[in-house]
């Protein structure tokens, strides 16, 4: 079941620039980040229903212990969704396959700063493969009057979605130890809701630009399943396999993405982002894959 729950959850993930592309003739960038979060919601909650999932009896303990973990999560997830949808809105609907390798240099980063975990020659050569890569998408073989004007803000974008991302996973894993993963995330969605509504609500763009099409209604209810039940599946998965066949299972998501831009959009995908593609996906898998032989009771990565 690990598999198939990793596969779904793959398959899922790279339906979000297909979803931001169907939503955005109708809204903003910032009520698209709000509606994700609104959807996904209602769609844990139904989870929680047909579970018949009650809060656990230590819930409000635990919400008064995690509070400032679960703050912290909604803000960084907010950021990470208002950045992506962002560029999303400017770009290609499989732009955001660069806030996986971000997100993994971040985790790198932490585990080494934080953690204290030790660093060698193929984690450093995995984060060099994963930035060539960054670098190769982002030239894309473009003049430099381009790339400076159009390229470079869209990875500044896509850079910090992965970075905000990569902390979300931190929050999670703060609060893991002392929540249910649904109550948790079900939480920090929901103050992210709250959050994310301020943003369209100050500057009157709550409303859509023309009556919402057939296409648009579901790809907002897709979107939130995304989000509630995505995240939900992957919690889920990751103790049923092994963490090698996570990282390797999580990476096929950007080759979907590139396939639903060329069936859907008809966008162009160059032979410098499939290199650069192929290059982070070498460097994530390299790293994790390292990380997660690393002998029993030393540091990651020794």
């Amino acid at each position: 079941m690990g598999y198939l729950y990793l596969g779904l959850v793959a398959l899922l993930f790279s339906f979000g620039g297909t979803c931001v592309k169907l939503i955005r003739p109708f809204f903003t960038p910032s009520m698209i980040t709000f509606l994700r979060f609104l959807v996904g919601v209602f769609w844990l909650l139904g989870l929680k229903l047909l579970r018949r999932q009650r809060f656990r009896a230590d819930f409000a303990p635990a919400l008064k212990a995690k509070w400032g973990w679960l703050l912290f999560g909604a803000a960084v997830k907010y950021l990470a969704y208002i950045t992506e949808n962002t560029a999303l809105s400017m770009g290609v609907s499989y732009g955001n396959i660069l806030t996986r390798p971000v997100q993994i240099i971040l985790h790198t980063v932490l585990g080494v700063c934080v953690l204290r975990e030790r660093m060698n020659a193929v984690k450093w050569a995995g984060i060099a493969l994963c930035v060539a890569g960054i670098l190769l998408i982002t030239w894309n073989g473009t003049p430099p009057e381009r790339l400076l004007s159009d390229n470079i803000f869209l990875t500044l974008l896509y850079a910090a979605s992965g970075i905000f991302a990569g902390l979300f996973v931190f929050a999670q894993k703060k609060t893991a130890d002392g929540m249910d993963i649904l109550d948790s995330n079900l939480v920090m969605f929901a103050a992210a809701a709250v959050m994310s509504f301020c943003a369209p609500l100050s500057q009157g763009e709550t409303l859509p630009a023309a009556a919402p099409d057939l296409p648009c209604a579901a790809a907002i209810l897709l979107f939130g399943f995304i989000t509630g039940i995505g995240f939900y599946l992957n919690a889920k998965a990751i103790p049923l396999v092994s963490f090698q066949m996570v990282a390797l299972m999580q990476s096929t998501t950007v080759f979907f993405s590139l396939a639903w831009g060329i069936l859907f959009f008809g966008e162009t995908v160059s032979g410098w982002i499939v290199a650069g593609t192929l290059l982070f996906v070498a460097g994530i898998v390299s790293m994790q894959m390292n990380t997660a032989n690393a002998p029993a009771g030393s540091p990651p990565g020794k």
